[in-house]
């Protein structure tokens, strides 16, 4: 699978810039290592770098920097390739990084802002959850009536929609919507109980025993009828399914091990990945062909992943992958809550709130400031986070007082 053609993108361009020429302007501030959060409580910070078409050097980070522009009060953030999103108590939902496509979702295509936008939806909806990660160059929001929304480049019918932009958010044909996801070119929903994905079906990634594609949605098959799905997560060319009895499931492409079956072969359909307990938590992660690494956290309290290695992601303190789960050498007296998996980097917070990271460090992704390129075992980035996100080389988190 491809992204759209130069031709096309070309094309794409020129009518977004003439959409613009209509569109509310959107300013867009330098960025400034030293920015205060305006008319909010919650210190919300990006580290690492964003992009779509090659990243924008300037916006590079290598320690969390606060956001500034956000109003009220942040209770979630999610990450795409190019962009970072967060949700405050009062149902709004603020973006800042590239706008090229609408990913701001302001109406504009702004080439990227620092100061956070408020994300346009109609006035009288109100957003409940943010799926993360987003498909890249796009985004989703699920509202209070469990109606999906997405907006931004929707090229490969990523979102589910028929246009190929969305310069704000537009209903996805689904309904009772409780959890969702995205990355590359796909989006998965769970909808009245059962999960539909869509966009391109490369390497069967929409889990449905095809390498199709559709821009409507089409559901998962495969998956076990007796638990519900509790959690959706997402990677290039890769979708996985927590269930309720602690079962993780996976599919899509698996060219570094990355879905866990002691095997490079690609699956179309939904596999199980044998791990010694219940998953609690999981996330995926990666960001091209290349790469591409699961972690997780089980009822036990230990941390395993499986995937590709050669950055340090694993984090057993080798640059080797694994097709199988290994686990992570947590500090010791250290105890994860949770766990976020990027492009070559991973993240976990511990039960007092310090952020650690480990793996690639090329743009400044795992925010602890060192020059060191690979990072084979956790280490304290230095700061508190409540949530923390990442996306190919994009990171974002915030701190509730």
């Amino acid at each position: 699978m491809r992204r759209p053609s130069a031709a096309l993108l070309l094309a794409l361009a020129a009518s977004l810039a003439l959409a613009a020429c209509t569109a509310t302007p959107t300013a867009t501030a330098p960025p400034t290592a030293t920015a205060t959060p305006a008319a909010t409580a919650t210190p919300v910070y990006r580290f690492g770098v964003v992009g779509n078409q090659g990243k924008i050097a300037q916006l590079e980070r290598g320690t969390p920097t606060v956001v500034a522009g956000i109003t009220g009060k942040v209770i979630q953030i999610a990450t795409s390739n190019s962009d970072s999103y967060a949700l405050t108590s009062a149902g709004t939902v603020w973006a800042w990084g590239v706008g090229s496509y609408g990913e701001l979702g302001d109406g504009g295509t702004s080439a990227y802002v620092t100061r956070a936008v408020q994300v346009a939806f109609p006035a009288d909806v109100r957003i409940v959850a943010l799926p993360n990660p987003m498909p890249f160059d796009g985004a989703l929001a699920i509202d209070s009536l469990g109606r999906a929304w997405g907006w931004g480049l929707n090229a490969d019918g990523d979102l589910c929609l028929s246009g190929l932009t969305e310069l704000r958010p537009s209903r996805i044909p689904l309904s009772d919507v409780t959890a969702a996801t995205g990355a590359r070119t796909h989006s998965l929903f769970d909808s009245g109980g059962r999960v539909y994905a869509c966009g391109d079906g490369e390497d069967g990634v929409l889990g449905n025993g095809s390498t199709a594609s559709s821009s409507k949605p089409v559901p998962v098959t495969g998956l076990p009828p007796a638990a519900r799905v509790t959690a959706l997560t997402s990677s290039w060319e890769g979708s996985g399914a927590l269930l309720s009895n602690g079962a993780y499931y996976d599919w899509g492409y698996n060219a570094a091990g990355q879905l866990g079956d002691g095997g490079t072969a690609d699956r179309d359909v939904p596999v199980r990945v044998k791990l010694p307990a219940a998953v609690r938590q999981v996330s995926q992660g990666g960001s091209g062909s290349g790469n591409g690494q699961t972690v997780a956290i089980l009822a036990d309290g230990s941390v395993w992943a499986w995937g590709d290695g050669t950055k340090g992601q694993l984090g057993d303190g080798r640059t080797s992958g694994s097709d199988v789960p290994v686990q992570v050498k947590v500090p010791a007296g250290v105890t994860f809550t949770t766990v976020n998996s990027g492009g070559y980097s991973c993240y976990a917070i511990d039960r007092s709130g310090r952020l650690w990271a480990w793996g690639g460090n090329q743009n400044g992704q795992l925010g602890t400031g060192s020059s060191a390129r690979i990072q084979t075992t956790p280490v304290d980035v230095g700061i508190h986070l409540t949530q923390v996100s990442s996306t190919a080389s994009n990171v974002a988190g915030f701190e509730q007082s």
